[in-house]
């Protein structure tokens, strides 16, 4: 579950990457035009099924948190063509980038308009003042201990499954996800685990998991988290993030 194909075996004839039809393109939001923000973007980690739907992504790098949400609308409007692995669709993650421009900007440098948005003296004050802070408004991955407030668990539900005899979950596992700054599991992944039964167990549980928004310094982030889970008959998983 959310593994990326590459790297599994040697490419044969036919075999292609996770790719996205068109540009992933949108126009600055008009809040930020001012800032001219030097080749705005948003970058995704995004897991695409054999049938070319998102199963799921996280916001991984932006110039300015405020790029946040139009990125992540015009992601989930994109159309991909799922990688190709032995002659057959597959399940894969790939990393890609919404970019961003102003179109009175684009029209300027194209000779359509004398002046475009952002050459006021007025803009050129913004521009000054948010120079120095453009840093502190990227979004960014932290570590927890970086975090505004420690992570709380806001939500969870353990979900033990049973084998094909019927038996209920048993042993440990070790599984890595991301939080997203809303609070969001993303991206689970099992590193290590006693068994398949564990391993199914653990990534439901952990996707029915909701934890506080995650900030650094007031502002948006995310963090990546490797959690040890156990599963015993009549108890639940050990969750604590």
């Amino acid at each position: 579950m959310f593994a990326s194909a590459s790297g599994l075996r040697a490419a044969e004839p036919g075999d292609r990457p996770l790719s996205v039809e068109g540009a992933l393109e949108e126009v600055i939001p008009l809040e930020l035009k001012a800032m001219l923000l030097e080749e705005p973007f948003v970058g995704f980690l995004v897991t695409v099924s054999a049938d070319g739907a998102v199963v799921d992504y996280i916001a991984t790098h932006a110039t300015h948190f405020g790029l946040l949400e139009r990125a992540e609308k015009r992601l989930l409007r994109a159309e991909f063509s799922p990688a190709v692995s032995g002659g057959a669709p597959v399940q894969s993650t790939g990393e890609f980038f919404v970019t961003f421009f102003d179109p009175e900007q684009r029209a300027f440098h194209s000779g359509l308009i004398s002046r475009p948005h952002g050459s006021s003296s007025m803009d050129a004050a913004v521009r000054w003042m948010s120079e120095a802070g453009k840093k502190s408004l990227e979004y960014t991955a932290s570590q927890p201990e970086e975090l505004d407030h420690p992570l709380e668990m806001t939500a969870g539900k353990a979900l033990v499954m049973t084998d094909a005899e019927g038996r209920p979950a048993e042993g440990a596992c070790v599984v890595e996800f991301f939080i997203n700054d809303r609070g969001e599991v993303r991206l689970p992944r099992i590193v290590s685990s006693d068994n398949e039964t564990v391993s199914k167990s653990a990534l439901l549980t952990i996707l029915e998991t909701r934890f506080s928004p995650v900030t650094r310094k007031g502002r948006p982030t995310y963090v990546k988290v490797r959690q040890p889970m156990e599963f015993h008959r009549g108890s639940a998983a050990d969750r604590d993030a």
